[in-house]
């Protein structure tokens, strides 16, 4: 039995060598093959897929832990790695601590946040690039980008009104309920919320600065044709301070993860 042996690890052997040169020019033949496949489809493209562009256009909607927002770009690609935007976008703000509740004790009675000072928004307008990670293959896919974007924004506080029960004596030792709109103070009876169009004209602004870093997802089946998932992480500083609640009086600077979906077109002058 031992004589045998080296014949069978020879056999094995050459059985393994055989394997790996088949696998090898199978593999070669196939790179071939698709380079051919590449070459002709993309001879077969119509003409606008052949070009390159110099402009790209896009809108976005977007959810984030603070709240949702929309947007839109106007963009210049200067390389196939870069592009140059200048972007506008509006979200809303909203405190992580807000709670909303209801008062049981009144009849069809509107849900409010205890202790909400404002409605909170903020309008972003900056400057920022995306730059390529990986590009798609030739039969499509995803391409990758990281993005980053600075830029000023400015916050405008809408003061939020609560309808409040107040109680004054009426001389013959009862008391006569009054409801009144007003911004909230501690020890109010709150009934319910107020109408969103009440204290517009009382809004006030807050300027700040922020900056965002970011992931872009590009899925866009055509040159000619934007279509990206973006995700970012949004620094803002507000130096003058941004009151949504009462517990968070002046808050200066926020935090935000944001998820967008953005789409648009591609273009040359």
């Amino acid at each position: 039995m031992i004589l045998y042996k080296p014949k069978a690890m020879t056999a094995l052997r050459c059985s393994l060598l055989r394997m790996l040169m088949l696998t090898f020019f199978g593999a070669y033949a196939f790179l071939l093959t698709a380079q051919n496949i590449d070459i002709q489809t993309d001879d077969s493209k119509p003409i606008e897929e052949k070009l390159i562009y110099t402009r790209q256009n896009t809108y976005n909607v977007a959810i984030h832990t603070r709240g949702l927002g929309a947007g839109f770009k106007i963009g210049r690609i200067r390389t196939i790695n870069r592009t140059t935007n200048w972007e506008f976008e509006a979200v809303s703000l909203r405190s992580l601590k807000e709670i909303r509740t209801i008062n049981l004790s009144t009849y069809n009675s509107r849900a409010f946040v205890y202790g909400k000072l404002n409605y909170a928004f903020a309008l972003r307008f900056g400057y920022g690039e995306d730059r390529r990670i990986y590009g798609k293959p030739y039969w499509g896919g995803i391409e990758t980008r990281w993005t980053y974007e600075f830029g000023a924004s400015l916050a405008l506080l809408k003061p939020y009104y609560y309808f409040v029960a107040t109680y004054e004596p009426s001389g013959t030792g009862s008391y006569i309920q009054t409801i009144k709109e007003q911004t909230f103070e501690h020890g109010i009876d709150i009934l319910g919320r107020s109408a969103f169009t009440k204290g517009i004209a009382e809004t006030k602004l807050s300027p700040g600065v922020h900056a965002r870093v970011g992931l872009s997802f590009d899925v866009a089946k055509t040159r000619t044709r934007a279509q990206a998932i973006n995700v970012n992480v949004i620094a803002e500083c507000f130096p003058l301070g941004v009151s949504i609640v009462d517990s968070e009086r002046n808050k200066r600077f926020f935090l935000t993860f944001m998820l967008s979906y953005n789409w648009g077109s591609r273009f040359n002058n």
